[in-house]
């Protein structure tokens, strides 16, 4: 499918996949440019050559990792185009369309248990462990030495926000609007989080608020890093400490305050049923992001897999559009395709066909930093994962409080609101 008839959206440039000219433009995502050039293949699983593809569009999971310009291992949807750029296929042999290793998958199934292969013989099982060694692995060395990355000294910040979605937004614009000196910091190359997907608090034109906070946090001495991700919170005397791995400057920063705000949202969970590593499966949210930021229709019929507001509101989305999208009723018992997504078979016999599947379902909340505090954790049992217990104000630790979906489900509105709460107790101490 071509990208929306919209000038906004018009390619600008061309880059090179695999050897072949692609379309795309000036700093979108290289995953953006692939979908909306119908080329969700990007690579090869390390294990048993299986078609890989982008999933989850957030730089979450390692579906889409690429070789752009002899550096190995990067992340096609958090690498921006420009021309000329050199983007290639990893783990394959003769290319990921047809990588001849893929057979592997053919011959084995329901998969392979290497510790335990040929153990008839000792030889014979040193032999193919060593060979599915050699077999596996991400792509090839990098054609140079990569710059070593440095951590700068440290930096302090009257208070600190993780997370630039709804939560984090309120937070930081009551931090800032009290003359806080903040950090507001989001592994996103903007700010918005959910808002991004245009489905609510947001609109057209989108994320008004979004720039209106970030305004006010420098207009009080602090500072907006995108593209900036959290990598460890410690408990200190005088403050907690956090490395922040800086992707646009290329450092790590070391940055201690007294205040905290953890606003980290949700990771996109895969479906359970076999054929979901499939390329065309993909988060509905990071869709609908492309499909509002670049214009990206991710194939001509796409399927919605969940229930509730967001999940009709991705497929009326879709819809308007001028996408064939349907709501999947019933439980997914398999994905049928190849080198792509073609169908999905139904518990009820049924089946649909479809070339794309955005799945809705609900999201995992990103506990890991109040995790790292001894914040209070509970299962949820909607998730099946655990989710921040905060307690009075958004407290999970001293000095650390938590907002927004890393709490549990809840629209943005509701974020938006536990955010600005966080940020006034933080206020209050």
């Amino acid at each position: 499918m071509p990208r929306l008839a919209d000038p906004r959206f018009a390619p600008d440039c061309v880059i090179r996949l695999d050897g072949r000219l692609v379309p795309a433009r000036t700093g979108e995502s290289v995953a953006s440019a692939l979908l909306a050039a119908d080329r969700p293949l990007l690579g090869r699983s390390s294990k048993y050559h299986r078609p890989r593809g982008p999933f989850c569009l957030s730089a979450s999971c390692a579906c889409c990792f690429v070789r752009i310009d002899g550096v190995p291992n990067l992340r096609a949807c958090e690498s921006t185009c420009r021309d000329g750029q050199v983007v290639e296929t990893q783990n394959t042999l003769g290319g990921a369309a047809h990588d001849l290793l893929g057979a592997i998958d053919l011959l084995a199934p329901r998969g392979i248990d290497h510790h335990h292969l040929a153990t008839f013989s000792r030889a014979a099982n040193r032999l193919a462990v060593r060979t599915s060694r050699r077999l596996a692995g991400l792509g090839r060395f990098s054609d140079r030495s990569p710059d070593p990355w440095q951590a700068g000294p440290e930096e302090w910040f009257e208070a600190v926000v993780v997370g630039g979605g709804p939560a984090g937004l309120g937070a930081a614009a009551a931090l800032a609007g009290a003359g806080r000196r903040i950090l507001l910091c989001d592994r996103g190359e903007k700010l918005g989080g959910r808002l991004r997907c245009r489905l609510e608090l947001g609109g057209d034109p989108p994320l008004a608020w979004a720039g209106e906070v970030a305004e006010s946090v420098k207009g009080a001495g602090g500072e907006v890093a995108p593209r900036t991700v959290a990598v460890g919170l410690w408990p200190r005397e005088g403050g907690p400490m956090a490395a922040l791995v800086e992707h646009r400057e290329g450092r790590i920063r070391l940055v201690r305050s007294r205040r905290w705000v953890l606003a980290c949202g949700t990771w996109a969970q895969p479906p359970l049923f076999p054929g979901n590593d499939l390329p065309g499966i993909h988060a509905a949210r990071g869709l609908l992001v492309a499909l509002a930021e670049d214009g990206v229709l991710p194939g001509e019929r796409v399927a919605v897999l969940g229930e509730g507001a967001e999940a009709e509101a991705t497929r009326d989305r879709f819809r308007a559009a001028g996408v064939e999208a349907s709501s999947v009723r019933g439980e997914v018992v398999r994905a049928r395709g190849r080198r792509r997504l073609a169908a999905l078979d139904l518990a009820d016999g049924s089946w649909v066909r479809c070339d794309a599947l955005a799945v809705a379902t609900p999201r995992m909340p990103a506990a890991e930093l109040a995790r790292e505090v001894s914040a209070r954790l509970a299962l949820d049992p909607e998730t099946g994962a655990f989710r921040v217990e905060p307690g009075p104000g958004g407290a999970v630790a001293p000095g650390v409080f938590a907002a927004g979906e890393v709490a549990g489900p809840c629209g943005g509105a509701e974020a938006a609101a536990a955010g600005r709460r966080c940020g006034e107790a933080a206020l209050d101490g």
